[in-house]
């Protein structure tokens, strides 16, 4: 959640990064809190990836955590068939993501071997609230045509949270569940991007209901 400001605004709620590699499930967890408590603000909402209960706690220290680039690449790929990689997520992609990253911090970057920084509000929120089942928003607070939106090979936040919470969208006006095959927690950098730019564009263009 750390890293990333809220714009308020009608449909849809706009987001924007503050931060390198800040995690995905803070983002999508902050968005839909705010959702929750403006239920008057917003019109349509997308969680991508969302987070749900976890059964542990992530480890972390300090204020950020660093990786480099062979740290991270696996987390970047988490879940992704080992004999489909490259087919994927090729290794080419993600050095121009790594590079693009990198260049927005210049300490990091000096370092030997060259690592991004990323802070930890959202390992300190998971390890709090998510793996101690006490979640930071209430779906059932959320009033706003909704949808979920998940890769099969997610393995950092998997399809069955995704399941768990639009069960719990209770007062949604309307909610949709979407799962695309061939696609991990950094879908949006793959292969198969373009199916979910566009089942996100459609939901956000297509009549509210």
């Amino acid at each position: 959640m750390r890293g990333v400001t809220a714009e308020p605004t009608t449909s849809p709620l706009v987001l924007r990064r503050l931060s390198p590699l800040d995690d995905l499930t803070g983002v999508t967890a902050l968005m839909a809190g705010y959702a929750a408590e403006n239920p008057a603000k917003v019109e349509k909402l997308v969680l991508y990836a969302p987070v749900w209960f976890l059964p542990k706690p992530p480890p972390y220290q300090g204020a950020y955590r660093t990786g480099t680039r062979d740290s991270v690449r696996p987390v970047n790929s988490a879940g992704i068939p080992k004999e489909r990689l490259e087919e994927i997520s090729p290794t080419e992609w993600y050095d121009k993501w790594w590079a693009a990253n990198l260049a927005t911090d210049p300490v990091g970057a000096s370092r030997n071997p060259p690592a991004l920084r990323s802070p930890n509000g959202v390992m300190k929120d998971l390890a709090e609230f998510w793996a101690t089942g006490k979640p930071t928003y209430d779906p059932a607070a959320i009033r706003a045509s909704t949808m979920l939106v998940v890769g099969e090979w997610d393995a950092l936040t998997p399809p069955s949270m995704a399941q768990e919470i639009f069960r719990r969208l209770t007062a949604a006006k309307h909610r949709r569940l979407v799962v695309l095959s061939e696609g991990s927690h950094f879908m949006f950098t793959e292969r198969n991007r373009m199916h979910l730019i566009r089942e996100v564009q459609h939901f956000l263009e297509e009549p509210a209901q």
